[in-house]
């Protein structure tokens, strides 16, 4: 049977993993802790009077800053603290609740992206709303195998990481995960019904070891398979705790993945 073989979030959006054996899911919200916050890259259209998903163009993310995954990353939940340690060694911790602690990241970001930085930098929060890719409080999934028949393709020893994605599952037929669609998907307490496909974007070309682009993802998908599309995006429809181990499942009287 497939088993959820990761948990993953990313409490900055575009920065590094923070990896979980297990967490409580909430019927109607995303990861918890999942893109949290966003680093918006220049003047933008957030307003932090009415905070609401804005588009991720505005934000600081790999898609456009390959550099980074550079950035090694540490995140304290409870004190929401974030630590980044630089190329050199250097380490820099700030309290992503307190704007005035986030000077000395944005002076070294600005180091490390040079002219990739459009204007004043600045971390922006909107309680109830992740900013991921999209407004809806979905979850991402990707299945390893999906990942690993890529790569045969490819060439490439394609890390699924690449995918940022929550919940990773192995076990599963590569690509069946598109037959899930409109399904209830079991996992440990929780149930999540599967929405739609996740179509990729730039970020997946990013070898996360160097912090540059090696291969072109999107393209490989379509000259392989006449999509773009890895993953799926689920919402949580009945919480419960989930850890990694759990077996995955389909509801009902469908088989399993």
């Amino acid at each position: 049977m497939p088993q959820l073989t990761a948990i993953t979030r990313f409490p900055v959006k575009g920065l590094g993993p923070d990896r979980l054996e297990s967490v409580a899911l909430t019927p109607g919200r995303t990861l918890p802790h999942d893109r949290q916050w966003a680093i918006e890259n220049g003047p933008g259209p957030f307003d932090p009077d009415k905070p609401a998903h804005v588009k991720k163009k505005h934000f600081l993310m790999l898609a456009g800053q390959a550099e980074l995954a550079r950035l090694a990353c540490r995140y304290d939940a409870a004190a929401h603290r974030f630590e980044v340690t630089l190329q050199d060694g250097q380490s820099l911790s700030v309290s992503l609740d307190h704007p005035d602690t986030h000077p000395p990241l944005f002076d070294a970001l600005e180091t490390l992206l040079g002219d990739a930085v459009r204007g004043p930098l600045r971390i922006v929060h909107a309680p109830g709303q992740a900013m991921t890719d999209i407004p809806e409080p979905h979850l991402s999934l990707i299945n390893a195998a999906s990942v690993r028949d890529l790569s045969d393709k490819t060439g490439h020893d394609l890390d699924p990481l690449r995918f940022r994605g929550n919940l990773l599952i192995d076990g599963a037929e590569p690509w069946s995960e598109f037959d899930w669609i409109g399904r209830t998907l079991r996992i440990g307490e929780a149930r999540l019904k599967v929405q739609r496909r996740i179509r990729r974007c730039a970020a997946t070309s990013v070898d996360l070891e160097r912090g540059v682009r090696n291969i072109d993802v999107p393209k490989a998908l379509f000259d392989h398979y006449g999509h773009t599309d890895c993953g799926l995006y689920a919402s949580v429809e009945a919480g419960g705790r989930i850890a990694t181990g759990d077996p995955v499942s389909l509801d009902g009287d469908n088989p399993t993945p």
